[in-house]
């Protein structure tokens, strides 16, 4: 088995003139894996029904005649402007009702017909180039489903949670008796009363966001599911994967790892925390147990700065381990300059001294022990809901729930 190593790589943001140049230093720092086209929607298409392909024919192209494979984005993270303005449902709308637009990443509605129609049609269009291409060693699809937006408030989401509270509960009857509807005066006399659990003058019924919370994880897990059904069907056998974010509450990863070919995962430790050590080790130990007796891959993690923090603390070794990193040059423009990479900004002659792969290849059953931690997301989407009985109490891993029966979820 090939040990995979590399990083991100986003060639659209820099001149063909280095394109040769990055691909020999990827070979001298032993780089078999990049992970190409993450944000480039706009660049593959560039208006409505318009692609461009030729570039990343010439960047597939390239890697692969440097012996690189490549884990290949559907590039459906970031809908391009001329999408935004042609398709105004696409944009997500908050609990407090603004609608969020663009300039950003991750501005899309999972519950647009607009999106799912034209991410769709993208993927296929990739699918259908590239699903053969002898530098595709696997698919990624999106990136980090909702980091920045996990739920969608618009009307479109309002007529998706109706329909999926109908198919869950049946009757509004069993769903007014599983809410507790009689407190409060919330009761329903019929589904489509429901609306999604909006900014309110108080507290929120706990069990109505909890099915809300449960709803959005659904919903964005169609979405993965809708691309890795296109990409199947025209490239059988290739891998298909999309980056985990650890412990991250938004998302039931139990059920997203059992529709990944791989399980894969983002980690950005902060230096500066002392409790860096103990959430890495954490969510090691999470990605061990989703993905079960199958490798998994540490997809990105920090190699030094990073654009979100205050302050970014340095740090002993810049990266370590058998994974990728999260850039392979660090951002030219836009908000993510400030971010390391595996190569500076300004091409050298001369490179620095580059993280080599050590250790074993990842991915590793979790040992048998008396008892483990277990990550719960809807421990953590219930128990976030109602106020605690003490505000300085700790309740265990935040959003989990702790268990002396390992393997085992409540």
């Amino acid at each position: 088995m090939t040990l995979w190593f590399g990083g991100d790589y986003n060639p659209e943001q820099w001149p063909r003139e280095v394109w040769d140049e990055d691909v020999r230093l990827m070979g001298r720092a032993g780089v078999t894996v990049a992970t190409v086209g993450v944000f480039s929607w706009a660049q593959l298409e560039p208006e409505d029904g318009r692609f461009e392909f030729e570039w990343l024919d010439d960047v597939l192209g390239r890697l692969h005649a440097g012996g690189i494979g490549v884990d290949l984005a559907t590039a459906t993270a970031s809908p391009p402007p001329w999408a935004l303005r042609g398709y105004p449902d696409i944009a997500p709308v908050t609990a407090d009702g603004v609608r969020l637009g663009g300039g950003s990443r991750q501005h899309y509605s999972p519950h647009s017909p607009s999106y799912r129609r034209l991410a769709g049609r993208l993927v296929r269009a990739l699918a259908e180039r590239y699903g053969s291409h002898p530098a595709l060693v696997a698919w990624h699809v999106n990136n980090e489903f909702g980091c920045h937006v996990s739920r969608c408030y618009g009307e479109h989401a309002a007529d998706a949670f109706r329909a999926w509270l109908r198919a869950r509960y049946e009757t509004v009857d069993a769903l007014n008796a599983a809410w507790g509807t009689a407190f409060w005066s919330q009761r329903y006399a019929n589904f489509d009363e429901i609306e999604p659990p909006r900014a309110a003058p108080t507290l929120l019924n706990p069990a109505q966001v909890l099915d809300f919370d449960r709803f959005s994880s659904d919903a964005l897990l169609d979405l993965h599911r809708a691309e890795a059904a296109i990409l199947r069907e025209f490239s059988p056998g290739v891998p298909i994967t999309t980056n985990f974010m650890g412990p991250f509450r938004a998302l039931d990863y139990w059920r997203w790892a059992e529709e990944v070919d791989f399980v894969s995962d983002d980690s950005y430790p902060d230096p500066a925390d002392p409790d860096s050590p103990a959430t890495a080790a954490l969510g090691r130990d999470l990605m061990r147990s989703l993905a079960g007796d199958r490798p998994w891959v540490l997809m990105e993690q920090a190699p030094s700065a990073v654009n979100w923090r205050p302050r970014n603390a340095p740090s002993r070794r810049a990266a370590t381990g058998c994974c990728p990193c999260r850039r392979w040059p660090a951002a030219r423009t836009g908000s993510c300059t400030s971010s390391g990479g595996r190569r500076p900004a300004a091409p050298r002659p001369s490179t620095p001294r580059w993280c080599r792969t050590a250790g074993r290849t990842p991915g590793s059953t979790a040992r048998s022990r008396r008892s483990a931690p277990n990550w719960a997301p809807s421990g953590g989407w219930s128990g976030s809901r109602c106020r605690p009985a003490s505000r300085s109490c700790s309740t265990g891993p935040p959003g989990g729930r702790w268990s002396s029966r390992p393997g085992r979820r409540r």
